[in-house]
């Protein structure tokens, strides 16, 4: 259950020995970047028994016309950004009398009674600090709040739009505490120098404001539903107290989802579905927020190998970067059981820090296009990965897909896998086509793009499921997609297209090599030395009907066959390719039985015509592959494996070179 995992995700950061300020950027909006300009503007209230102070700061400064928060400051004014509803309205209960002020707010700051009892005193009664408080206090401080406020109009108002923050410093409450010295606590969080006693100092109880924090989210969830003495959904015990997960703290439990909700449930018994006690719903909030730092999006040219069309070329090639909805990913490592919360939470420091990591780590953009890198864990842990699409914050979201109870141990194998193929098979592959390009191949960079491109993009999801749990998989549809590619660009004479093709081909059956041996499948492919050997073999004349006993094998060498007449008709008629003039017929899908009865089987026939000077070795070759044809076509090997025959025959052809060993006209090729 994703609700579990955040629980056991965030329960290491709760049990760790973060300090105050920590906690609190881990669980306000501090260190939000939508929330900067609001500390532009900061109104802190001194407030006394009998005197007070108006103090008008601005917590940061303006760096190249962007105003940068001061950070060493800021967890001192712990605000909560709402998600959803009227902003102008007090939402939500508030730990201590932080509030955040909207233009609306600060234009009415001349208006006492305006603003005292329509924005200050409606906030007061939803603080922490102040809910055993009786109203008539609380109107007190309101209306002093705003009369000090209106005194100072013209000291902050712009006529420019503005965001700040309400700060009441207020002397009577245990939140807030003055000292005769400044000094750095660990539990106590300077604000600033008192005007009503110079050389004194204030501070923000940071004890007082991070429970106050935990209080109010508590109480926030318990609008939608609280029971006591009731079975938490997460200890499976019976708890003092429990309330319903759904609320905003993390926009994927937003209730602005009716979905879970039964119909027969009234608006505030959402705990008959899932509920948690505060232990978990603390271990819950730092879950969120710790997911809501690593969630990065998935880069556009990913997304375009990912979705793209795999069956037709020109289709993918046509298809731009952003022509596809924005997905995110987001990795989950869950512990299997309570282990050490430091150490973990030191790992969860690295992942957001990205220090300290090494090439071992799991790098999931190789692994799932999410660029984070994780630090190494044992298989006591799961990893998760969850993608998703849509507008969080309107409370649309769609779950893409969400591969679960995936191994460490098994991501690192893949991850060396995958590394192996782009360093080591990639050039090798290269290197046989004679292509000279050294730059990184996208296509096989990453695990996602790989699968994408060899089974298509309705596949890539559950394929990377399999992958994950060391399922066997099938090539069929590699076959299938390269073999109508290899059809189209022949068609279009895009040979390069082609090399780029069967490079892609053969650095995936590299890639389905290696995992079919990771995980003990004992289908085997063709792997370049096969070929290798079955090339020097054909260039000896050495083929016996042994070697050509799968439509590989006879696919491959009629390539080889054809390349080689090719050239020599080429030269000897002067008229272009054998195999575009002859066998393949203008847009004509080039079959298995064209390749035979239009193209090897009228070699004898040209060649006697022509009088070519073809080396001994294609005499030899060319009955071996002829009987070779009659036996495949009796096994009907022909028709049910074409995609193969195909595939290796492009390769054989375009593979096919003079060799320079046995010399050149006197050996039959030009």
């Amino acid at each position: 259950m994703l609700a579990e995992d955040i629980v056991r995700i965030g329960r290491p950061i709760a049990k760790s020995n973060l300090s105050n300020e920590m906690r609190i950027r881990w669980l306000t909006d501090v260190d939000n970047d939508v929330c900067k300009n609001y500390f532009r503007n900061v109104f802190l209230l001194e407030l006394e028994e009998e005197n007070d102070a108006f103090h008008y700061l601005s917590i940061g400064e303006e760096k190249d016309k962007n105003f940068e928060v001061d950070r060493r400051r800021n967890t001192s004014f712990p605000i909560i950004y709402p998600n959803g509803g009227n902003p102008l309205n007090a939402q939500g209960i508030y730990p201590v009398p932080v509030y955040l002020m909207y233009d609306q707010h600060i234009k009415k700051m001349n208006n006492v009674e305006e603003f005292a009892f329509e924005v200050v005193f409606p906030r007061l009664k939803k603080t922490v600090i102040y809910l055993n408080a009786d109203d008539s206090r609380l109107e007190k401080i309101a209306k002093r709040s705003a009369q000090i406020l209106s005194q100072h109009y013209e000291q902050f108002i712009d006529k420019e739009k503005q965001l700040g923050i309400l700060y009441i410093w207020d002397k009577t409450t245990d939140a807030f505490q003055k000292l005769s010295e400044y000094k750095k606590d660990k539990r106590l969080l300077w604000i600033c120098e008192s005007k009503l006693h110079p050389k004194r100092h204030l501070y923000l109880d940071g004890d007082v404001a991070l429970k106050g924090i935990i209080e109010a989210k508590f109480s926030e969830a318990k609008e939608l539903g609280y029971k006591k003495d009731a079975v938490s959904t997460i200890t499976n015990q019976k708890e003092d107290e429990v309330v319903s997960i759904y609320n905003k703290s993390w926009l994927w439990l937003s209730p602005t989802w009716e979905m879970p909700r039964s119909i027969y449930w009234k608006k505030n018994e959402w705990t008959n579905g899932i509920k948690v006690d505060k232990k978990s719903y603390e271990s819950y909030l730092y879950g969120t927020q710790f997911l809501k730092q690593i969630t990065v999006p998935i880069s556009n040219a990913l997304l375009k190998e990912m979705f793209s069309p795999i069956a037709n070329v020109e289709a993918k090639r046509k298809m731009r970067n952003t022509s596809f909805e924005p997905i995110y990913g987001v990795p989950l490592v869950v512990p299997l059981i309570h282990g050490d919360s430091q150490q973990l939470y030191k790992k969860y420091s690295q992942i957001l820090k990205r220090e300290n990591l090494s090439n071992e780590d799991l790098h999931l953009e190789i692994l799932a296009g999410i660029n984070r890198i994780i630090p190494r864990f044992t298989d006591e842990h799961r990893l998760n990965l969850l993608y998703y699409s849509g507008d969080l914050s309107r409370g649309n979201m769609h779950i893409r897909m969400m591969l679960t109870d995936i191994l460490p141990s098994v991501a690192e194998k893949l991850q060396k896998i995958v590394r192996e193929v782009n360093s080591i098979d990639l050039f090798d592959i290269r290197k046989l086509f004679s292509i000279k390009n050294e730059q990184p191949f996208y296509r096989t960079k990453s695990l996602p793009s790989l699968i994408s491109n060899a089974f298509g993009p309705g596949y890539v999801w559950s394929v990377m499921q399999a992958v994950f749990h060391k399922q066997p998989i099938r090539i069929r549809r590699l076959y299938e997609a390269t073999t109508r590619k290899l059809n189209e660009l022949a068609n279009k004479e895009d040979y390069w297209g082609m090399l780029d093709e069967l490079v892609f081909h053969y650095s995936f059956l590299a890639f389905y090599q290696k995992y079919s041996k990771e995980i003990g499948f004992k289908e085997r492919v063709n792997t370049l030395s096969d070929w290798n050997r079955l090339m020097a073999k054909y260039h000896e004349g050495s083929l016996t009907l042994n070697d050509l006993q799968t439509s590989e094998q006879l696919g491959f060498v009629s390539g080889l066959l054809l390349k080689q007449f090719s050239n020599s008709y080429r030269f000897k008629t002067g008229n272009d390719d054998y195999v575009k003039h002859r066998v393949m017929k203008f847009g004509s899908k080039l079959t298995p039985d064209m390749i035979w009865k239009s193209g090897v089987l009228r070699c004898k026939e040209l060649k006697e015509q022509w009088d070519m000077p073809l080396a001994s070795n294609f005499e030899k070759n060319l009955g071996i592959i002829l009987l070779a044809f009659i036996e495949a076509n009796n096994k009907k090997i022909l028709s049910n494996e074409k995609d193969q025959f195909m595939t290796t025959f492009w390769s054989g052809y375009l593979l096919y070179k003079k060799d320079e060993k046995r010399g050149g006209i006197n050996n039959g090729n030009k």
